[in-house]
């Protein structure tokens, strides 16, 4: 644990959440905010800003909140930013949480960390290369940037004093650009973790997000942004060590080197680090493992070609005269293939092809019948919820866009959609005012209004 020494018999301030904080320099800002045990305006604390791709502060800053009251972080999580849409809202929730920091000297300017996932994680990618000099790392979730010059690769280029943690469940659409956006990494020798956990589209457990808070405190530290604890360091490197030992045992050999390359990265100065060092070519020398990672290649493969090819299939769609029929939209998005492959246990292709379902889902659910419900085409909008719907339920956002594209519905379609978000089917058009209000998308820009501070 990292702690502040503090004399004897002195009383430690408890742990704080203020659930909602207006901000005082936009009073259309709220965010929600946690002070560690012990916070005091004695010293500097490291800050995290967490945005949530649906603003919903208490649900991101409760996965960070274990970690940062071992640590001493500061946690500020908006209410305000979002994804898929336009970047102001996004940008006014940095720029109104940047102004509480700046109104506090107590955090740290060296030390300012963004969180994102999905949209967000891209969002904080980019705002971290403009507000580079401040932001010492990224923690970016099931979601990543493609590779562009002047992007954080490059910008960040054999800088060791900025840190990028990449995470996505193995059922994440954005699983393979997550893992891409790593390698991009390793080419620049920028410092880089990179860990998958089960489950799909969404924040990490709390043992995760603690243990990337855990990795950027040691990066900060190798960094030469706050003092080195080499005691917490050995203990940390005990721990990882003793952990990549187990995956070996378990035959988790593709993790296991993952996380021996990673130590020898990241604590080539600590002599104990050798057994990893040593442990991974070795490792990458069995015969077993290198057709593992031929497999994982080929999958990343295919997965990078669905992505290329589900935009062309979507606009096909749009270009026909009428709807295409179910069964005909079924099979050139491969959906029943891909449910069978699916259903082959815990094989690497089954779980590749649960993520390619889990993409065409997302499209069929949500940003297709949003786009066509925009357009004034509900019929369309509810053809592709019909197909959502043979692999998955619909859920979440996308409820209120199958409610609106239900007047557009026949008997049939009501019957097939039957149990889907809790719907009755009576009053299924009174949403629509509410949706164009909800989905209004702008093109103006305003990257330009972040601070540096």
């Amino acid at each position: 644990m990292v702690v502040c020494s503090r004399p004897a018999g002195t009383q430690v301030p408890p742990a704080h959440l203020d659930e909602r904080v207006r901000s005082t320099a936009d009073t259309s800002q709220t965010f929600a905010l946690y002070l560690p045990p012990g916070y005091t305006t004695e010293r500097r604390w490291p800050v995290l800003f967490v945005l949530d791709p649906r603003g919903r502060a208490l649900l991101g800053l409760k996965r960070f909140q274990e970690g940062a009251a071992r640590l001493g972080w500061v946690v500020l999580s908006s209410y305000n930013t979002l994804s898929d849409g336009p970047p102001e809202p996004n940008v006014a929730a940095v720029n109104a949480m940047l102004a509480w920091v700046q109104a506090h000297p107590s955090l740290d300017p060296t030390r300012l960390y963004l969180a994102g996932f999905s949209g967000t994680a891209r969002a904080a990618l980019g705002f971290a290369v403009a507000l580079r000099g401040h932001v010492a790392g990224v923690i970016a979730v099931g979601g990543a940037l493609g590779f562009a010059m002047g992007g954080p690769e490059t910008a960040f280029a054999a800088d060791s004093t900025f840190a990028y943690f990449g995470s996505a469940g193995t059922q994440d659409f954005n699983y393979e650009e997550v893992f891409a956006m790593a390698d991009r990494f390793r080419t620049t020798r920028v410092p880089f973790r990179v860990v998958a956990f089960d489950g799909p589209h969404g924040w990490p457990p709390p043992d995760v997000c603690g243990d990337a808070l855990d990795w950027l405190e040691l990066r900060a530290m190798l960094g030469g942004r706050r003092a080195m604890d080499s005691g917490w360091v050995r203990a940390r490197l005990a721990g990882e060590l003793a952990r990549a030992a187990e995956l070996e045992r378990l035959g988790r050999w593709a993790d296991a080197v993952r996380l021996d390359e990673a130590i020898g990265r990241d604590y080539a100065r600590w002599p104990e680090a050798r057994e990893a060092t040593d442990r991974a070519p070795a490792l990458r020398r069995s015969p077993v493992l290198a057709k593992y990672e031929a497999e994982v290649r080929r999958l990343a493969e295919r997965d990078l070609h669905q992505g290329l090819e589900l935009p062309k299939i979507f606009a096909w769609a749009r270009s026909e005269r009428e709807a295409p029929s179910l069964a005909t939209l079924a099979g050139k998005l491969r959906i029943g293939e891909l449910q069978r492959t699916a259903e082959r246990g815990d094989s690497l292709e089954a779980a590749s092809a649960r993520r390619l379902l889990a993409r065409v889902h997302v499209n069929l659910a949500f940003y297709e019948p949003r786009a066509y419900l925009a357009n004034g085409s509900p019929g369309r909008a509810l053809r592709m919820l019909e197909a959502a719907a043979t692999i998955g339920p619909i859920q979440g956002d996308a409820c209120v866009l199958l409610r609106e594209a239900l007047v557009a519905a026949t008997a049939d379609q009501r019957a097939r959609l039957a149990g889907q978000c809790g719907i009755t089917f009576k009053n299924a058009s009174n949403t629509r005012s509410d949706h164009h209000r909800r989905y209004r998308v702008s093109s103006a820009s305003a990257w330009s209004a972040v601070r540096a501070g």
